[in-house]
Parts: structure tokens; C-alpha cells; sequence
């Protein structure tokens, strides 16, 4: 599947310069133009310390690499509140889709203050049963209740910096044909929309430059299209909207991500009454095929840590067999 990480890793890039949607008519800062007022919100990107965000995606993608088929079709969408300064932050991933025939259906809430972190599975569906089965030993438990993670803490959780883009001063923008088209509200923030298409062959260098090479071939031909929102007053962008559509054969169809988010607000994230507590020793046993365990009468000193030690081996690389078979083996040594 590195066909379709490239395409994901790509559309990102892409639409992480670009931004948008809506209408209205109000002129732009006088003696400014629409590159101007992309550049200067991606400069002050670093003023954004909390935010209200909602993320969605929408891909349909086939491919054909070395006699391989791959297909990718499916929403994922990500919604939730940040807050730097105070350590608040929350958010709802909601997965639905399909993958080489395989269709998974996942819902996760997480919430972080200064109680902790916390988290609910409301639902992890695979369509093949193995890969079930095998999910079920992780999350069976913990489906449909809050759980506390010992293990993590709300600094772990701060999402506000993620969705600053990769820019300096001087930079290019990957754009060509850059239309002011009014402003629209975005999450309770007026903001100046713009419509552009990506220049591919800039896109591309700029990738290669910043060490995520690669990606010419796949870009040729492609249409995409960018949507670009910056705050008017603020001055910081507030979202992007980016659609492509792909025509070669190792990766064909189309790929849409869009995320908006207001930058001058985020909300109370309260404390769930939890009915479980994850320690890292729990996950630990997990790791191994194990149920999770009551700490309380659980010796650390008898663990040996050393019998999960997966450093010598290509996690990534391995079929779903080959890590159930080092998942039993770990399993076994307990």
C-alpha cells in the first residue's frame, strides 16, 4: 500500500498550502493580493495556540503496481477542541470505509485535561473476521466506557500545533491561477475565500525539497484543485479545502480533505466518570496477546520486559500472519 500512503502524503502537502469555500463580496486589505493574504496567515500561523476544528476526507482510489492490485474508498472525519495554554483538549474520529475488500467501521472519542486522558471505543467493526478477532483482544473490554489512561498525559494530547503548515518566509506557494472570491463564515469566523489550482510540477520539487521525494510520477496529470481560507481580522487562516482526481495507473480516482477551524476559541473539556484505568503495564500485556490486568495485584518486577522486545523486527513489513505469529510468541513467553 505505498501507493496510497503517497497519494494521502501528497494531497496533505498539497492542501496544507492551500485553503477555503464560500462567497460574499468584500475587498481585500488595500494594495494586497491574494498571495499576499495567504502568506501573511500562513506567517502568523504561530500566534494559534487553541482551536475548534472539524477534519473530513473522502477517498476513492484504485491502483495497479506490479500486478497488484490496491483499493482505498471511504470517509474518515476528525472533530474536536484544543487549548494549548490550559492543556484542554478533545476529539471524535469516525472511520468508514474499505480497503482491498476489507471494510472497517470505527468510532473513538478522546477527551485530556488536568485529570488525565481519557477514551472510549464506541465501535471497531472489521469485516474479516481474523482481523476481528484480533482487535477484539485489545479493545473487547473497553468498548462503550470511559476508560483513564494512566499512561498518557494532556501535553501528549495537544493537536492545536498540527495544524500549523510547513512555511517561512520567502517560501513559493504551490499555486497558479489564485481567485479572490468573497468571504464566508468558518466556524463562527469571517474569513477571505480563495480559489486556486496546484501548479503539480512546483508541488512536486517543493516535496522532493523537503525530503518527500517521489511523487513527480504520481502528480502527472493529476487535477487538483484548492479552496483557501484566512481570517479577516485576525489574519490567521481559519482552513482548506483540497480535490484531486488522479489518472495513472498506479493510482487513479479521487481523494477530497477538507479542515477548518477557528483559531480564537476552544471549549470546556470536562471529565467523563470512567469506569476503567489503562496502565502501561496493562497495555503492555496487551501487546502480548494477554487480557489487561488488576495492577493491584500485579508484580512489575516478575515482567520481563525484554521478551516484547520488537526492535529486530520490520513491524511495518510484516503481513497480518507474521504479526499474529510474534504476537503469540511474545504471548507465550509469559
Amino acid at each position: 500500500m505505498k501507493v496510497l500512503s503517497k497519494i494521502v502524503l501528497a494531497t496533505l502537502v498539497g492542501g496544507l498550502v492551500a485553503f477555503g469555500a464560500g462567497c460574499g463580496q468584500e475587498a481585500l486589505p488595500a494594495g494586497k493580493s491574494p498571495e499576499d493574504v495567504i502568506k501573511e496567515a500562513l506567517l502568523n500561523q504561530k500566534e494559534i495556540t487553541k482551536a475548534v476544528f472539524e477534519v473530513n476526507a473522502n477517498a476513492d482510489l484504485k491502483g495497479d503496481v506490479d500486478g497488484e492490485k490496491n483499493e482505498l474508498k471511504g470517509t474518515g472525519s476528525l472533530k474536536g477542541t484544543s487549548n494549548s495554554d490550559s492543556g484542554d483538549n478533545s476529539f471524535v474520529l469516525a472511520l468508514d470505509g474499505k480497503m482491498n475488500g476489507e471494510a472497517l467501521k470505527a468510532n473513538l472519542e478522546v477527551r485530556a485535561n488536568k485529570d488525565g486522558v481519557f477514551a472510549k471505543v464506541e465501535k471497531v467493526e472489521f469485516s474479516n473476521k481474523d482481523t476481528q478477532d484480533m482487535v477484539d483482544l485489545f479493545v473487547a473490554d473497553y468498548k462503550g466506557v470511559w476508560t483513564k489512561l494512566s499512561f498518557a498525559s494532556a501535553e501528549d494530547m495537544n493537536v492545536a500545533g498540527t495544524f500549523q503548515i510547513d512555511y517561512a518566509e520567502g517560501d513559493e506557494l504551490p499555486f497558479k491561477n489564485i481567485e479572490y472570491k468573497g468571504t464566508k463564515d468558518i466556524l463562527g469566523i469571517k474569513s477571505y475565500f480563495f480559489a486556486a489550482k496546484i501548479d503539480n510540477e512546483k508541488l512536486a520539487q517543493m516535496m522532493e525539497d523537503k525530503g518527500q521525494g517521489g511523487s513527480e510520477e504520481m502528480l502527472k496529470d493529476a487535477e487538483i484543485t484548492a479552496e483557501i481560507y484566512t481570517a479577516v481580522n485576525e489574519k490567521i487562516f481559519t482552513g482548506f479545502s483540497i480535490s484531486a482526481k488522479l489518472k495513472q495507473t498506479e493510482m487513479n480516482g479521487t481523494f477530497t480533505l477538507t479542515s477548518l477551524l477557528n483559531p480564537t476559541k476552544s471549549n470546556n473539556v470536562d471529565t467523563p466518570k470512567y469506569d476503567k484505568e489503562l496502565t502501561e503495564e496493562d497495555m503492555m500485556m496487551l501487546m502480548g496477546g494477554g487480557a489487561a490486568v488488576d495492577t493491584t495485584e500485579y508484580d512489575a518486577s516478575m515482567y520481563d520486559e525484554s521478551a516484547y522486545d520488537t526492535s529486530a523486527y520490520d513491524i511495518e513489513g510484516m503481513t497480518d500472519e507474521e504479526l499474529q505469529a510474534l504476537m503469540d510468541e511474545a504471548a507465550a513467553v509469559q
